[in-house]
């Protein structure tokens, strides 16, 4: 009797150690697969961003270009023909490469703190990528919108060939403008929601890829009211502006770190308001 039950309890505990370790080995698997994922999600992220720029800066230094550079040139004179010939299509495509290359880089805190909810919470039904494209959406419309505002006074000849106004009255009525909306209580709501991703996501959770293209369209409409003006001076500094561009990119990414953007946006505010007071009696 103590002989069957001891063999008893012998084959139970080795049933369970077993069942334990391909527990063991079940969650390791997950976890690795996660992390793989994961890694996978921001190669491709930075490379897409990486190929925005270089497709930038080329078009930018189009006349350092080889002669035999036909695809280069190419998809450079699509772009740049289109501030001064008005090509719509390539003048959307030209914003639309600046939105994702001005813009992505200053989501990445709110993509990482998304990525560790759905790690942390095994979210595994929501999607990176759907979030990724709620939040270009946004961007593709206000491509659009911008592309028919510089068709529109490019052919009011209210632009040059680089595609900043012709008028400086102009110019500084926009700089003043854009550093008024900095001060204003709507672009702070934004510039907050922008700031503290985890907040935003506690508040506005949607599960599913439905649901991750919704919260990626919502941060991106409050991203747009903290940007959009800043992005309308590429009428000021002139379309394709490499400088212009860099310099509201890093600006645009400092402003949205939490507890520091704010010695930003309000320096930045009086920055424009100068500059365009300025402008006005040149």
């Amino acid at each position: 009797m103590t002989f069957y039950a001891t063999h008893h309890v012998r084959n139970s505990f080795w049933l369970k150690s077993i069942s334990s370790k391909k527990a063991f080995y079940s969650v390791n698997s997950i976890q690795m697969a996660n992390i793989t994922n994961r890694i996978n999600n921001w190669i491709i992220f930075y490379t897409v961003l990486l190929i925005a720029w270089i497709a930038i800066v080329v078009m930018a230094l189009e006349s350092l270009l080889p002669n035999n550079a036909n695809f280069v040139t190419r998809v450079v004179e699509i772009c740049s023909n289109s501030v001064s010939d008005l090509n719509i299509i390539g003048v959307f495509f030209m914003w639309f490469l600046m939105s994702i290359a001005m813009m992505s880089p200053t989501i990445i805190p709110t993509l990482k703190t998304y990525e560790d909810i759905l790690e942390s919470g095994g979210k595994r039904e929501n999607s990176f990528w759907w979030f990724i494209t709620g939040f270009l959406s946004i961007w593709m419309i206000f491509s659009i919108l911008m592309s028919l505002t510089q068709v529109f006074l490019g052919r009011l000849y209210m632009l040059n060939d680089q595609g900043a106004f012709v008028s400086s009255l102009i110019s500084s009525g926009f700089l003043v403008l854009a550093g008024l909306y900095q001060l204003s209580a709507y672009k702070e709501a934004c510039l907050i929601k922008c700031q503290r991703p985890f907040t935003f996501f506690l508040q506005n959770w949607k599960s599913g890829n439905s649901g991750s293209f919704n919260m990626g369209v919502s941060i991106g409409l409050f991203c747009l009211g903290c940007c959009w003006a800043l992005m309308a001076l590429a009428f000021v500094g002139g379309v394709m502006n490499l400088a212009f561009m860099a310099i509201m990119t890093f600006f645009m990414m400092l402003e949205k770190i939490p507890d520091y953007g704010k010695y930003i946006s309000k320096p930045l505010s009086l920055i424009l308001i100068g500059s365009g007071t300025v402008l006005v009696w040149f």
